[in-house]
């Protein structure tokens, strides 16, 4: 095998180098998603004890019951009859498609009244965002109050354990001479327009007109948990009661963020981790993150060689994700999740594109607890570990090269071509002496395009050997 064969079957040898980096790396990926999907499913289970401890005594809210989810505010919200400081809230919307929307009266037919609401909390206080659609009020005139007007009724029932008997069922009425503030009145249904009603100055809020109806923002004392709530719009139509309302028997329950089971819940959670408690009826009853310590540097701080290298550790996590198995989709969004639309483990896929490992946990109460871990931590540690490989194997790539270029440089040097040395004398039989033909110059960068292509990498080679370390060939 010639010199040009060798050095090829070598360079051939030398691909193999990154190619077993990249199955190292790929196998220490697997290995990594298989050990955590087994812690998690340890931790799973140890997070589900805890939120069964925390949830004995609560009843469980399944699909046939009736609810209402309040979502959680950091904030107090600004009473004025419109939804735009409200979560969720999107501008052109009207919030008519909001975290929470209530079943429709005469579904279909789009002409009808049309009752939807949205509820929140602050710990302190309970708000109703109340919209009635396709219904133009009559409002209330304290002049005539047997005359036909819109009005708005509210139930409150405390929890099933309560075992005080002197609270019972309480009842609102909410009517307005005109848009703007209005106090709610105890007691009644506001058909008689009997006047001697008291007013409540708790459950207080504001009342405005839209383009198809009309619609009501209040605040209330927060109920205890496990409190049920409903409420209903009424108007006289053709001599008729009419309306539209949520379920009366029995009236929704009431579902929010158990925030104790939350806080006993956090300090379990490693950097990464999500979990999430759902009701059978798939209400979100509990939700905590701890988020990964991350910090991402500033672009304008970085060097070119860091931006490079950032540039090619996203490479290699794409190059990762690429051949990790196929997500499955997985709902992360709103305060309700089918349980049964969910994976019971592996590796899914949110809305927003992250990936996350998942596993699934049932809790006391035919409840179920997802816990998922983010996969940017892994991603991490496998990008580095293929950089590091890549990086090692590149310096053993050059080295190799280094030294296959050396050994053609010496046989280069070895070889009558390049020795330069005198030639012996040849004595022929006559006594005559002659000597060989004279030698071929020494190879350089000046006579390297003369010489045999048999020996243009030895050529090359000599001549960068040559520039690099004058007087390593002998030149006579």
């Amino acid at each position: 095998m010639n010199l040009k064969r060798q050095l090829l079957v070598a360079s051939l040898l030398m691909l193999f180098i990154p190619w077993a980096g990249l199955q190292f790396v790929l196998e220490l990926d697997d290995a990594l998603r298989q050990q955590a999907g087994e812690q998690l499913r340890l931790q799973a289970k140890r997070l589900a004890e805890t939120a069964g401890d925390a949830l004995i005594g609560q009843s469980p809210v399944t699909s046939d019951e009736p609810a209402i989810y309040v979502d959680t505010l950091n904030r107090s919200l600004n009473l004025d009859g419109y939804p735009d400081d409200w979560p969720g809230y999107e501008e052109g919307a009207a919030n008519e498609k909001g975290p929470v929307s209530a079943p429709i009266s005469g579904e279909g037919e789009t002409s009808q009244p049309a009752l939807t609401w949205q509820a929140a909390s602050d710990g302190r206080h309970l708000y109703l965002l109340i919209r009635i659609s396709n219904r133009q009020p009559v409002m209330y005139d304290p002049g005539n109050p047997d005359a036909a007007h819109d009005r708005l009724l509210l139930w409150l029932k405390p929890p099933s354990d309560t075992v005080d008997e002197a609270v019972g069922q309480q009842i609102w009425l909410i009517r307005t001479t005109a848009p703007g503030t209005f106090y709610a009145v105890n007691g009644g249904d506001g058909a008689s327009g009997k006047a001697s009603l008291r007013p409540d100055y708790r459950v207080t809020g504001s009342w405005q007109s839209t383009r198809s109806g009309w619609q009501l923002e209040l605040q209330m004392p927060a109920p205890p948990p496990g409190s049920r709530l409903g409420f209903g719009a009424r108007w006289t139509e053709q001599g008729q009661q009419a309306g539209v309302s949520t379920a009366m028997d029995p009236l929704p329950v009431l579902v929010r963020p158990n925030r104790a089971l939350e806080r006993q819940l956090e300090p379990q959670l490693n950097p990464g981790q999500r979990v999430q408690v759902l009701e059978p009826a798939g209400w979100v009853s509990a939700q905590q993150q701890v988020s990964a310590e991350q910090t991402r540097p500033e672009f304008d701080q970085l060097s070119p060689l860091e931006v490079t290298e950032q540039i090619s550790l996203n490479a290699l996590r794409a190059l990762i994700r690429f051949y990790q198995p196929e997500p499955a989709q997985a709902l992360d969004a709103g305060h309700q999740l089918t349980p049964e639309a969910q994976p019971s483990e592996g590796l899914v896929r949110h809305s927003d594109g992250s990936t996350w490992l998942l596993t699934t946990e049932p809790v006391f109460g035919g409840r179920t607890l997802i816990l998922k871990q983010s996969l940017d931590q892994l991603l991490t540690l496998s990008g580095s570990a293929l950089g590091s490989v890549i990086a090692r194997s590149t310096l053993i790539i050059v080295g190799l090269t280094l030294v296959l270029l050396g050994y053609a440089s010496w046989l280069s040097c070895a070889s009558p071509d390049c020795s330069g040395r005198s030639a012996p004398v040849l004595t022929t039989t006559a006594g005559l002496s002659a000597p060989y033909p004279p030698p071929a110059p020494t190879m350089n960068s000046a006579n390297c395009n003369a010489t045999s292509a048999r020996w243009w990498i030895a050529c090359m080679a000599t001549t960068a050997t040559w520039r690099a370390f004058p007087g390593a060939c002998p030149t006579s």
